[in-house]
């Protein structure tokens, strides 16, 4: 039965080559997903390996914190651990990102994504994570290092001037040294700055302080009993991790980071492939009904239906194995390209040779060859009960079930997704989104088993208005016949005209809010200083600018993370007035006065979930520690506001940054407000070449940037599965042009030409894209405007349905859906009149 399945694909090719390029383009996204993840991973996991310290202490901090905002400790943490027994040396060490190097022309050097750090030089250099290429270790304020890769980028040779943006300050310096990229940590292979000691503390942190310590153990000495001599010695206020440890740790933060970023590709490869099975269920199931004489004959001759059906079966699975194996390599190129792209730009990511694991590779045939597989299987039992009777006869067809339990069940299951949409708008937030997320797949599924039903009636309805001539009538006709088939291949299109529908309303939605909530909270403040760079910036911007003729004031708001409970929060200091004007506030209790005493403002959606009212008390941890505040207001959803509010003064005391996060900017004449944003770039561009200077309105586009990016990056990963829902259109077509060969025949017999020929064709084509269409835009639409209702308290309140946008989509469909009836329709117009009708 093999061989009889293999023979089949190699005598009707062109039959299952749709089907083949639906699995490869599946698996090709998965497999190169996992591919270039499993290298980028084993590449920078060897850099834990090559950790120069025995022992590694970094300070214990409440909350997790990011490299843009690192714990420190002082040089006596140090001591104390040179101290130990069995410790040769402590070196303490100072690593932090928010770093912009600028080239010769004033820009920020491209970095192609990658955060660039700033380090200090440390007393022993054995035990940095970088070492001289050439020139000399930096000393003093005005002499800095680049790491090799970036200095030859950006055109830079020892002894030239360096222009560096920290987050205290905005310097040029000398090159005195060129090093390699930082060989461990975070840090590994990013673009890296390094200073003296003393200076990277002053520039770097704005205060003493350092983020880890190098422990060289003495000979002889065990790693485990010195770091637990060191933890007792030093107390909870550190953190004390071996190599071993420190390896491990990095290699689950890799794995988490990679595994996140590859499940996301793997779910649209899902995604793609899930499209793809209803190609490959319309395929064999036209391909059982064509050869269903061929395949009685072989239940004449004696075979089993067991075997009859795993010929198509095996069929199903050479289908699978070669998409597979074609998605496999596709996807093994894809990710040498990308790593190849890398090393043009000349980015000393650490290398490894490609990783294509056995799990990677299991995995691909799996996905692919199960899917064919499966998809196959209805059709093959089909096949598998035709009797062998049938052979005699010339109108025998594979036996199908009968439509009724399958629309039963559909109803069912449409049912329990119109209850979870009810539960989860009710519940709002998103636990709702997540119970609507589930009925919308529960929807899915509902329609795609009531389709069967409603496509002869939709059908009917859409093609109305193209008028009743000949070619309409019959190609309308012919997508009603075989409602099953048509429902499956819309049911593909469908599926990702909804997700596309839908990610466009939620995007209208998103900007429209955004736009509104930046309406409804900024006040006076006619322009708003941030970065395009780091998320932080020097005060040096705010001093400079209060000086700026015709500004009257300046706001400062500077923002960290933290943590109530086991809630994640953000923490906002804002300075004095910045609420009486600059920011416009309405308050569900208390007011803004609170904060002159110390006592913070929450929002009202962080005050619900943490359960706390004015006067109350709750506990803040911060990188610093954790501190007890007393709640004096309740903020109303404010975009600009949506953290822990409490003073600068406040902000200090907690142990927040001290660089600047966002500036308002009030102009003492409404009237020169272009001419004082000039004046304010002539003043900061030079040496913070990154600071944006906005208006109210491109600061609202600014925000809605972001919206666009996600926007963009999903619907050009959901343009796959449009384009393999397309390809079904022409396999149906294609193949219905091979199954209704006589009857082609004898419609240009009676007089029918060819236009009229491809018209037909491009109508049914059309009825099948439109059906397709209209299902996925309503069920797009409705899950969206669901998730809007249940986010309307969490920033997202404004619905708007870009009904434009919506209709081009449906055209740009229609316009796919006569594309991809062209070549059927010319192999239709070829056909030989006479030998069409004499077909079987």
């Amino acid at each position: 039965m093999f061989k009889l399945g293999l023979r089949s694909v190699l005598a009707h090719r062109l039959r299952f080559v749709l089907c083949t390029l639906a699995v490869t383009l599946g698996v090709a996204f998965a497999g190169g997903a996992m591919v270039f993840t499993d290298t980028l991973s084993h590449a920078l996991k060897k850099n834990f390996a090559v950790s120069t310290a025995d022992i590694t202490v970094t300070p214990s901090s409440p909350i997790e914190t990011g490299t843009d905002r690192p714990a420190t400790f002082q040089a006596e943490v140090a001591d104390r651990v040179a101290a130990v027994p069995g410790v040769a040396s402590a070196i303490p060490q100072l690593m932090v990102s928010d770093v912009e190097i600028l080239g010769p022309d004033g820009k920020q050097i491209e970095n192609y994504g990658l955060t660039s750090f700033g380090a200090a030089w440390p007393r022993e250099p054995a035990t940095a994570p970088f070492k001289l290429v050439d020139g000399t270790p930096p000393f003093g304020g005005s002499q800095l290092a680049l790491d090799e890769s970036t200095a030859s980028r950006a055109g830079y040779e020892v002894g030239d001037q360096v222009r560096i943006v920290t987050p205290t300050q905005a310097l040029t310096a000398t090159l005195t040294g060129t090093t390699t990229p930082a060989v461990a940590g975070a840090a590994a292979g990013a673009p890296l700055v390094t200073f003296d000691g003393a200076t990277a503390q002053r520039l770097l942190l704005g205060q003493a302080g350092w983020t880890s310590v190098t422990v060289a153990l003495k000979p002889g000495s065990d790693a485990d009993t010195v770091s637990k001599a060191i933890s007792t010695t030093i107390g909870d206020s550190v953190k004390v991790r071996t190599a071993k440890q420190v390896s491990a740790d990095g290699e689950h933060d890799l794995d988490t980071t990679f595994g996140g970023f590859s499940t996301v590709l793997v779910l649209f490869a899902c995604l793609a492939l899930f499209v793809g099975t209803f190609l490959i269920v319309n395929t064999f199931a036209m391909v059982v009904a064509q050869r269903s004489r061929e395949l009685a004959m072989l239940r004449a001759i004696g075979a089993s239906r067991g075997q009859v059906t795993r010929s198509i079966v095996a069929e199903s699975a050479i289908i699978g194995f070669l998409g597979s194996t074609l998605g496999l390599l596709i996807g093994i190129g894809v990710a040498v390209a990308i790593r190849f792209t890398y090393e043009t730009l000349d980015l000393r990511i650490p290398t490894a040779s490609l990783q294509v694991t056995p799990t990677t590779i299991i995995a691909c045939y799996l996905i692919g060859i199960g899917v064919t597989v499966a998809a196959a299987a209805p059709a093959a039992r089909r096949a598998g009960k035709l009797p062998p009777i049938a052979a005699m006869r010339d109108d025998v067809s594979a036996p199908e079930r009968s439509l009724l339990t399958r629309i039963l069940i559909g109803a069912f299951v449409l049912l329990m997704a119109v209850l979870l949409y009810a539960i989860g708008l009710s519940a709002g937030g998103l636990p709702g989104v997540v119970l609507i997320v589930l009925g919308a797949g529960t929807a899915v599924i509902g329609i795609v088993m009531l389709s069967p039903l409603l496509s002869r009636y939709v059908v009917r309805v859409l093609m109305y208005p193209f008028g009743r001539k000949a070619p309409v009538t019959l190609g309308r006709r012919n997508a009603e016949r075989n409602p099953r088939r048509t429902s499956a291949t819309a049911s593909a299109l469908m599926i990702s005209v909804s997700l596309i529908s839908g990610l466009m309303v939620i995007a209208a939605s998103a900007k429209a809010s955004i736009n509104q909530n930046i309406d409804d909270a900024l006040g006076t403040s006619q322009l708003l200083i941030t970065t395009d760079g780091t998320p932080a910036f020097s005060t040096q911007v705010g001093d400079r600018t209060e000086k700026v003729a015709g500004v009257r004031s300046v706001h400062r708001v500077r923002t960290e993370t933290g943590k109530v409970g086991k809630t994640n929060v953000q923490v906002t200091g804002i300075s004095d007035g910045t609420l009486d004007g600059p920011i416009t506030t309405k308050f569900d209790a208390g007011s803004a006065a609170a904060l002159g005493s110390g006592q913070a403002l929450l929002p009202r959606n962080l005050a619900t979930t943490l359960g706390v009212t004015v006067g109350k008390t709750f506990e803040l941890a911060t990188a610093t520690g954790t501190h007890k505040l007393t709640v004096g207001g309740i903020v109303a959803p404010n975009r600009q506001l949506n953290a822990v509010i409490v003073s600068l003064p406040t902000y200090r005391t907690i142990g927040g940054t001290t660089s600047d996060n966002l500036l308002y900017v009030e102009v003492a004449d409404s009237n020169h407000v272009g001419q004082v944003r000039a004046e304010i770039l002539g003043q900061l561009t030079k040496d913070y070449p990154s600071i944006q200077v906005r208006d109210q309105q491109a600061y609202a586009a600014a925000a809605r940037e972001p919206v666009n990016g996600v926007l963009a990056a999903v619907g050009f990963l959901l343009v796959l599965a449009v384009l393999i829902a397309l390809l079904g259109i022409v396999n149906t077509l294609g193949l219905g042009v091979v199954e209704r060969t006589r009857e082609i025949g004898l419609l240009r017999a009676v007089g029918m030409d060819s236009p009229q020929l491809s018209r037909m064709l491009r109508v049914e084509s059309i009825a099948i894209t439109l059906l397709g269409s209209v299902l996925g835009l309503g069920l797009g639409v409705g899950v969206a405007a669901a998730i809007q209702s249940a986010m309307v308290d969490n920033g997202l309140n404004v619905r708007d349905i870009p009904v434009l946008q919506l209709v081009a989509a449906v055209a740009a469909a229609m316009l796919f859906g006569v594309l991809a009836a062209v070549w059927p329709s010319r192999r239709a117009s070829r056909l030989n009149v006479l030998r069409a009708i004499a077909a079987e």
